[in-house]
């Protein structure tokens, strides 16, 4: 009797476990969360995130897809120069980001005007000045390959110090999945809930 007794009532915890973790997942399940990170060969860097629909079911996400995104850069010394925050549907008409959704990746292998490259910071159209963060190539100037350019001004990409325009570039974009809140708290529920059954049958 008390083996039936026990097999009920691990049932029982198992099956709550399985639905406390699927109505926490089910609530948040709504939008895929990426973070942003980029290091220049002058140790300049960028930090962001993003977010999408996660019922978006093409490959790739551009900006008609976001529902957030934010970057900050940094200099070498790790001081914070500036950041942007982009409101949807409605970002700036520069903006310009593009993500494989099945590799996982920021397009960054064209231009900043392409499908294929990125656009971010300050605005070329409007602004004189500010924080220019974008993939440029141009086989006739000298760049046959993107690379990533980060620019407080408008001076040309090959300029005469080049490789060491200011302020820098090169590297990757890279981004990371956020796991979703409810993921998290449904595996710690989970992992929880084990352990007081594996207390309880010992008992």
């Amino acid at each position: 009797m008390k083996n039936i007794f026990t097999k009920v009532k691990t049932t029982l915890a198992v099956a709550t476990v399985a639905s406390i973790a699927t109505l926490v997942n089910v609530s948040s399940a709504d939008a895929a969360s990426f973070e942003l990170d980029w290091l220049g060969e002058q140790n300049y860097s960028a930090k962001g995130k993003f977010s999408y629909d996660d019922s978006f079911l093409g490959n790739i996400v551009t900006k008609d897809q976001l529902t957030d995104f934010a970057i900050s850069f940094f200099n070498p010394e790790g001081d914070l120069l500036q950041n942007f925050t982009y409101d949807f549907p409605n970002p700036s008409s520069s903006f310009n980001f593009n993500f494989d959704t099945v590799t996982k990746t920021v397009l960054q292998s064209d231009s900043f005007d392409t499908p294929n490259g990125f656009d971010l910071g300050s605005n070329f159209a409007t602004d004189v000045t500010g924080l220019f963060f974008y993939t440029y190539a141009n086989a006739e100037e000298g760049l046959p390959e993107a690379k990533i350019f980060l620019k407080d001004d408008l001076s040309p990409e090959v300029c005469d110090t080049y490789p060491d325009c200011r302020l820098d570039l090169g590297g990757q974009l890279t981004a990371t999945a956020v796991p979703e809140p409810g993921a998290i708290l449904g595996l710690l529920v989970v992992g929880s809930l084990s352990r007081v059954l594996k207390r309880k049958l010992v008992s």
